[in-house]
């Protein structure tokens, strides 16, 4: 989900090292960036090989950045690390399309000045990915608006119509009360 680059810290560095920090710095950028940083971010030294010499630096004579890689969003904070999968499958899309919709429903019923309760009829014509999504997701989308019964046709024999466009997908809409 994460990339990491390491810095290596020319002050905390340098101070502590002299001139021997050229190379240090070389070595350090030699790491596995993946496996150092993942220490330092632990709070661990991590031990370079200079010649004959071995150095341990500090987590604070590193900066570590991490970067989220395509289709994760990540946030960290210290070694704790969240990451969250971006990508959007044609199934969330589907879903996200059927909560539009019922947005749209929740709108008209309310422009129309139905109670809260009211039960009703829906009639819909939609662009084909949009159709789709309500034929997958009917039972949602009848629960959350109390429609008794939803069928594509033609909207217009219905009391109260909207038509809209989101996403890229053409909707109309018509409702009407159910006694």
């Amino acid at each position: 989900a994460v990339t990491y680059t390491l810095n290596p810290l020319p002050k905390q560095l340098g101070q502590k090292y002299g001139s021997a920090f050229p190379a240090i710095r070389k070595a350090i950028l030699a790491l596995s960036a993946e496996e150092a940083g993942k220490a330092f971010l632990q709070g661990q030294t991590v031990t370079v090989q200079v010649g004959d010499t071995a150095y341990e630096i500090l987590p604070e004579e590193v900066e570590i950045r991490a970067e989220s890689r395509e289709g994760y969003a990540v946030a960290s904070e210290g070694a704790l690390m969240a990451a969250l999968i971006t990508e959007l499958t044609p199934e969330l899309v589907q879903e996200g399309l059927s909560r539009e919709f019922v947005r749209r429903v929740q709108d008209l019923r309310k422009n129309a000045g139905f109670d809260i309760a009211d039960r009703i009829e829906l009639l819909y014509q939609a662009s084909d990915n949009l159709a789709q999504a309500v034929e997958n997701f009917r039972g949602y989308i009848m629960e959350e608006t109390l429609t008794v019964k939803l069928e594509a046709g033609n909207p217009a024999q219905y009391q109260a119509t909207v038509e809209d466009e989101f996403d890229g997908e053409k909707v109309a809409i018509g409702i009407k009360q159910v006694k």
